[in-house]
């Protein structure tokens, strides 16, 4: 610490020692010199803030704008491509893949609607008719689109018995029930069944194999009887118990 006499008293007497720090400055110079720094750097700060919340603004303002503009303009049609669009769309037919917008009430809608169902999945009649009415249809409109949609009910029962088979594992009259059950008529469903190229003991093999996923303590006879409460005759659960995959 060091000392500077103060000479511009009168007194010459009176002398005053001011401590001094290593920089020449007082005490008060100094902390005078350190809140200017301090203010100069209080306001850079502010300064950044202001500018990174400005740019945060302008760059989310960027992004709205840019993101409505992307709305696609109607491309221009010329007087002939309009023409040959009109009459494209008055000779759609329902069963085809035209982008053409299906009526979506009344029974024209249901009819398409009908179709659209066909074309995705296997209905009987009753089925497709519940179907409409549960997607909001009077049973009316459901009624005459079913009529009227083309459908070969005896192919619609084959389509869903093969359904039925890529999942699971049914008996030749199990299967028929489970079309019954469906809607389809007993002859539809027979048809249906005799027609799905099914192999009855392979059927009754993957019945087997599936009960005993489930149950590891089946006997052979016990898996056999239950094969046949599934519908199947003697000899094809016992093919299933035998074929299964279990050493008995």
């Amino acid at each position: 610490m060091c000392y500077h006499i103060n000479r511009k008293t009168k007194d010459k007497e009176a002398i005053r020692l001011e401590p001094r720090n290593h920089t020449g400055l007082t005490y008060d110079e100094l902390m005078e010199q350190q809140l200017k720094n301090t203010k100069k750097t209080d306001k850079k700060f502010i300064y950044f803030i202001c500018f990174f919340l400005a740019a945060l603004v302008i760059g989310v303002a960027v992004i709205l704008l840019c993101g409505g503009s992307k709305e696609a303009e109607p491309y221009p049609v010329s007087s002939s491509t309009s023409s040959r669009s009109s009459s494209s769309a008055s000779s759609y037919s329902y069963g085809s893949s035209s982008s053409y917008s299906k009526p979506k009430t009344g029974t024209s809608g249901a009819l398409a609607q009908a179709q659209s169902y066909l074309r995705t999945s296997a209905f009987s009649k009753s089925g497709l008719i519940r179907q409409l009415e549960y997607h909001g249809y009077s049973n009316s409109e459901a009624t005459s689109a079913a009529n009227s949609c083309g459908a070969n009910w005896n192919e619609q029962a084959l389509k869903k018995a093969q359904s039925y088979l890529r999942t699971s594992a049914f008996s030749q009259s199990g299967l028929t029930r489970q079309l019954e059950f469906e809607g389809f008529t007993s002859s539809q469903a027979s048809y249906g069944v005799s027609n799905c190229g099914a192999n009855w003991n392979e059927q009754a093999a993957k019945k087997a194999k599936s009960y005993l996923n489930l149950k590891t303590n089946w006997t052979k006879s016990k898996l056999i009887k239950q094969l046949e409460y599934e519908g199947f005759t003697y000899s094809q659960a016992s093919y299933g118990a035998s074929h299964c995959g279990k050493s008995w």
